[in-house]
């Protein structure tokens, strides 16, 4: 789509008439899309201005002044034009009151007629002026925001790109975040406008020289007065902005306490452990009120002051004057005022302009500062060597005052399969970590040759197509993507998705099972040709078939590049051409023969069938006008009407006493100076007062607003069933309750207050004025019908826009969260360039909606330009031809501030509008289904569980999950579900802890239907050991016992069971993250954690994946030692450890096929489970070599 702009006629650019076809959208029906946004020009898309900044912001040391510089330099033209034009603006403001002047004493008077039209079309045509300058300049600076934004960004995702694994430790992803959201804009403020502050200051003075022509001296101490209180509003503004910015940490924490809870949800249910968070988040946001509390007050304050200043500078004005024995005239009354009205505006801008250069001097700080942290210093690539050769010379490596890896010495050839292995948490991952380039702090001397792909424990997949994934923006070969989906065993996957390697992956890669995840991110090292390839244990994921194909075909083919390939599986080792085991902080060569002795570990659990992988639903876009029953949503929420009726008497109130305190002063008559000051400073006194007392009730309703919005949203999203997170991502849901929450809860009250005293204003204006001057009662009603038809197509199209936007802005929280999360992937495969191409297609979007809302808002504010026009010329020719001189200078002076009234109750309505939007997002989800709340209280706190013909189909499958599917849980006793993959074991285990409803059967707790039960009761039966150990954010004491009530005594001896008490001695309080547990450690904390709870129900899927198996045995024999009173359910794939069960059930196709003693099911070689465990046995021995691979 070309620009329409660019075709445009000189005429059709003047007055935006080149954007009227989108306006015209808005009377049609559907929504607006990406084709009818307006495409970016030329110089705002990425060229060589991008690259070359890039280059700047990689180069240590540039300072903030260089940044800036640079930037201002990519839009020089642009802020050329734009001084030229605001110092024409500011002409024009300062030309008004002169010419309001000369209109009062020429219009009514004796003057010439030609004069008198003269004088009309002069102020006709200074409104005009004035008011297109006014929106092309700021037009202008807006276009400059585009460039600016999209430089600065990019330079912070390369700069992501670029930083050390290090830099993640300390949870850079949400540091960034803010960045690019904030201070990114904050910094584009200022740069688009650096000449503002000079230009108000200019504007201020020949103001002041203005008032001085008119009250001489008088007009110094008004002067004098509103530099006071422009003083006091500075100091408010400042402390503003001190609160504002403890409000940003707390919605900082309180947002990733919330991601955490959403990532984790299945995880936080499964171990009862909702509420937890939910008061967490509960607590987070109390302390973001507190802080709100702080600024809605110190707003409301300012507030005072800036509409009182109005009152305290005519009064000292006048005061001095009348005191000094002078007299007022009409003339001088009103042209007075106008100037205190254009003096205002810029006096009030100030305080904003005071705090936009206080923001961009921290923003600016800020991105200095990251753009200035230390990337890996440390070259790693040594050209001396071959390709895939590598390197270590005396390595040591030290976490947190413990030496993890020391003197460790190893020379790899090109080619060559490295095995290594050792206990859980002995430095293996470390070593792979090192070897990458994610961690520069070591000793010792490194060096290895061609590029690195990894292959870790948690793959990282972006959210995109699975070839997509694969290709990792690498040119396509087709020969060796048909390789690499062999290689990896992923063609029989591919077959069974309906849109093959076009299929969506999902945020994280959550719709893909961890082996698929594992065999994706193994197809996407393949394919990049990497010469030295570090895989972490790159089969715990895959069941035993499926590992031999790929540990055959993907892992160990020769001739290859260069493996270091983690594993405590001695059958995988010894396909290796050497093996070295971490031992005592050393990497210990390891013969041949102790590889043969190593513990063989059980089959790992398989992947879940591809068929079976939920599909995210599209966010949709709401339609037609806005639901004003969301006034009635709203007016529930607020619960005080009170407050809100008495806010709009107040709103009257204030409004009317002002403009009743401004007829006083025009009609003074022979009253004395006495009289005069004495009732205008009642009057406006009264004004004050009535505005004052509407700030407190603003304020209240503000605080009362955001916390059951907030209370609202959390307390159905904590209730909803799993179903609905398995279709909405997790930047979604973030989105409603950042931006949109953010909107309703900040914005929302006060532009329904604004918009409802520009109402009355305007209201009460008209009707002071048509009473007195019967004529201009057709040219308000003709006015009405123009800004009705002006109103009516841009509140459409700008709420259509404002929707659009919503639903744009949640991909971009999505792919600048996975950018961040997956920074060490992309650096490694080499992909940085493509990974900035997928945010910055996405930023661009965002860019264009909101490049086309401000076109929209310029199309309104010209064509209300001359609207005013019209009113003001209008005015001024009745005036002209008869009108007192009260009513003249009032009807020419209303006109005036009337006209720039209207722009912004238009304006602001259709602002409204759009933060309607948002309501309507945050009502969506406050209204979303529930499970069931409330139900039968426990009656037995140790149940018996027991199954009856219990189905499950879940929401439009076309099968059966399970059917008919009958056992019992006894107290205290032990069973195993086994089954091959799809059998159904995962949703027994979502059924049992209330995930999903049964669709058939019942399952009874000690005798009571859970159909009954409170859920959220339910799950606080369970602790829950999955493949994935659930720990959270926070300190080690809080992820020990989370729910509180264990002494220190009792935590540490938990940790000295679990084997972790000398790796965690005196660190209870620290933050776990800074602990840097493996994944096997992890994993024996999850256990130390069950081992002080006293829940009865314990659940064991797939939970010792991450475990050597000297660790297995230790795991088995603590559950069983000292929680042996628990009943304990084990889902596994391997079946070697269900022999010690009570009890083993046998499942397939999701039915219990056979269920009994594992012993006897054994001695019978015609049972299911004797068949299982045959042919994992054949499958374990057609995976040992039968000669070393060399």
């Amino acid at each position: 789509m070309n620009h329409p702009e660019r075709s445009a006629s000189w005429l059709s650019r003047l007055l935006y008439r080149w954007a009227h076809p989108l306006v015209k959208k808005g009377y049609q029906p559907g929504a607006v899309g990406q084709d009818d946004l307006y495409p970016l020009l030329p110089q705002d898309r990425r060229g060589h201005h991008a690259d070359d900044f890039l280059a700047l912001t990689a180069h240590p040391g540039t300072s903030a002044w260089g940044l800036c510089r640079f930037a201002l330099a990519t839009v020089r033209r642009r802020l050329l034009l734009g001084t030229l034009l605001q110092a024409l603006a500011v002409l024009a403001s300062l030309a008004s009151p002169w010419l309001l002047n000369r209109a009062m004493t020429g219009l009514g008077g004796a003057a010439p007629l030609w004069e008198k039209l003269g004088l009309a079309l002069a102020l006709t045509l200074s409104v005009l002026a004035s008011g297109l300058l006014a929106e092309h300049t700021l037009q202008l600076s807006l276009k400059s925001h585009i460039p600016l934004r999209r430089l600065f960004t990019e330079a912070l995702l390369a700069k992501v790109l670029r930083i050390g694994g290090k830099a993640f430790d300390d949870r850079a992803g949400g540091r960034v975040q803010n960045l690019i959201n904030k201070d990114v804009w904050d910094i584009s403020w200022m740069l688009a406008e650096p000449l503002s502050l000079l230009f108000i200051l200019l504007q201020l003075a020949g103001t002041v020289a203005l008032l001085v022509w008119q009250v001489g001296e008088a007009g110094l101490v008004g002067c004098a007065v509103l530099a006071l209180l422009l003083g006091l509003s500075s100091e408010l503004v400042r402390r503003m902005n001190r609160e504002e910015t403890v409000l940003k940490l707390r919605q900082d924490e309180r947002n990733g306490i919330l991601a955490e809870y959403i990532k984790k949800l299945r995880l936080v249910r499964q171990n009862g452990l909702g509420p937890f968070f939910i008061r967490r988040a509960e607590a987070r946001r109390a302390e973001e009120l507190t802080a709100l509390r702080r600024i809605l007050r110190l707003g409301a304050v300012h507030g005072i002051l800036s509409h009182g200043a109005a009152l305290l500078v005519t009064l000292a004005t006048f005061a001095t004057y009348l005191l000094a024995g002078q007299s007022l005239t009409m003339p001088q009354v009103f042209t007075t005022i106008a100037l205190f009205v254009v003096l205002r505006m810029p006096m009030m801008r100030l305080p904003h302009l005071v705090r936009l250069a206080i923001n961009f001097n921290t923003a600016i700080r800020r991105v200095t500062d990251f753009l200035d942290t230390p990337e890996q210093h440390r070259v790693l690539d040594d050209p001396a060597l071959p390709a895939g050769a590598l390197v270590l010379e005396g390595v040591g490596v030290r976490h947190q005052d413990r030496t993890v890896l020391q003197d460790v010495n190893l020379r790899v050839t090109p080619g060559e399969v490295i095995g290594i292995t050792g206990e859980t948490g002995s430095g293996k991952s470390c070593l792979l970590h090192l070897i990458a380039g994610f961690d520069d702090d070591f000793s010792g001397a490194l060096r290895r040759a061609g590029q690195v792909g990894l292959l870790g424990h948690k793959p990282w997949l972006m959210n995109d197509t699975l070839r997509n994934n694969i290709l990792f923006g690498q040119p396509w070969d087709e020969a060796r993507y048909q390789w690499v989906l062999g290689a990896s065993a992923l063609e029989t996957d591919l077959a069974l998705l309906a849109h093959g390697d076009q299929t969506l992956v999902g945020e994280l890669g959550t719709r893909l099972s961890g082996g698929q995840q594992q065999r994706v991110a193994l197809a996407r090292a393949l394919y990049t040709r990497a010469d030295i390839l570090l895989l972490d244990n790159p089969l715990s994921a895959l069941d035993p078939l499926v590992a031999e194909q790929v540990l055959a075909r993907g892992l160990t083919f020769r001739p290859g590049p260069t493996r270091l390939l983690v594993s405590h599986d001695p059958r995988v080792l010894a396909r290796c051409d050497r093996v070295f085991a971490v031992r005592g902080c050393a990497l210990v060569p390891l013969p041949r023969e102790q590889v043969d002795e190593l513990p063989l570990p059980p089959p790992l659990p398989p992947a879940a069938r591809a068929d079976e992988a939920e599909q995210f639903s599209d966010e949709t876009v709401a339609q037609g006008g806005v639901d004003w029953g969301l006034l009635g949503f709203l007016w529930r929420q607020v619960t005080a009407p009170a407050m809100v009726i008495g806010m709009v008497l107040l709103t009257v109130l204030q409004e009317g006493l002002r403009i009743g305190s401004d007829l006083w002063l025009g009609s003074q008559g022979a009253r004395d100076a006495t009289t005069l000051l004495t009732g205008y400073a009642l009057l406006g006194g009264g004004a004050l007062l009535a505005l004052a007392l509407g700030r407190v009730l603003d304020y209240r309703l503000a605080l009362t607003l955001a916390w059951r919005l907030f209370q609202g949203m959390l307390g159905r999203l904590s209730r909803a069933p799993m179903a609905f997170f398995d279709k909405v991502p997790q930047g979604r849901i973030l989105n409603r309750f950042d931006h949109d929450l953010g909107e309703a809860q900040e914005i929302l009250i006060a532009l329904m207050t604004a918009l409802l005293a520009m109402g009355v204003t305007i209201l009460l204006q008209m009707g002071v004025i048509g009473s007195q001057m019967p004529l201009l009662l057709p040219l308000f009603v003709l006015l009405a019908l123009a800004l009705y038809r002006l109103q009516r197509g841009y509140r459409r199209v700008q709420l259509k826009l404002r929707r659009y936007s919503s639903v744009l802005r949640s991909p971009l929280y999505v792919a600048i969260g996975e950018t961040i999360r997956g920074a060490p992937s992309l650096r490694l495969a080499g992909a940085e360039r493509f990974a900035l191409d997928q945010v910055l297609t996405h930023f661009d979007r965002n860019l264009q909606s909101w490049y086309t809302t401000t076109s929209i808002n310029r199309w309104l504010g010209i064509h209300q330009t001359l609207v005013s026009a019209g009113l003001v010329g209008s005015v001024a020719l009745l005036v002209a031809f008869g009108a007192s001189p009260l009513i003249g200078g009032l009807a020419i002076t209303y006109a005036f501030t009337s006209s720039s009234m209207l722009n912004g109750l238009i304006r602001t309505l259709a602002e409204v509008e759009q933060v309607m939007n948002a309501v309507e997002r945050v009502r969506e989800y406050s209204e979303i289904e529930t499970e069931r709340e409330g139900g039968e209280p426990l009656a037995d706190p140790h149940p018996v569980v027991r199954f009856e013909a219990v189905g499950l189909r879940y929401p439009e499958a076309p099968q059966w999950a399970l059917r008919e599917v009958s056992f019992t849980l006894g107290r205290g006793e032990k069973v195993g579900v086994c089954g091959r993959t799809g059998a159904g074991k995962s949703s027994l285990l979502g059924l049992l802890q209330a995930m999903y409803p049964a669709a058939e059967g019942e399952i009874l707790f000690a005798g009571q239907p859970l159909s009954r039960l409170d859920p959220e009761a339910v799950r606080t039966l369970f602790d829950t050991v999955s493949q994935t150990p659930f720990t959270f954010f926070g300190t080690l004491r809080e992820n020990l016992a989370p729910l509180g009530g264990q002494s220190e005594a009792a935590m540490l001896a938990a940790l000295e069971r679990a084997g972790l008490a000398e790796r965690c001695q005196g660190q209870l309080d620290q933050p776990l993250d800074a602990l840097q547990l493996s994944a096997g450690e992890t994993q024996l904390l999850v256990l130390a954690r069950i081992l002080l709870s006293r829940r009865p129900l314990i659940v064991l899927d797939e939970a010792t994946s991450d475990l050597d198996p000297q660790a297995m045995a230790r795991a088995a024999e603590l559950l069983y030692r000292w929680r042996g009173e628990a009943s304990i359910l084990v889902i596994a794939h391997h079946l070697a450890p269900l022999l010690a069960m009570d009890r083993v059930i046998v499942m397939e196709a999701g039915r219990v096929v056979e269920q009994g003693s594992p012993v006897a099911l054994l001695a019978n070689p015609a049972s299911r489970f004797a068949r299982l465990f045959a042919s994992q046995q054949e499958a374990a021995t057609a995976a040992l070599p039968t000669e070393r691979a060399s």
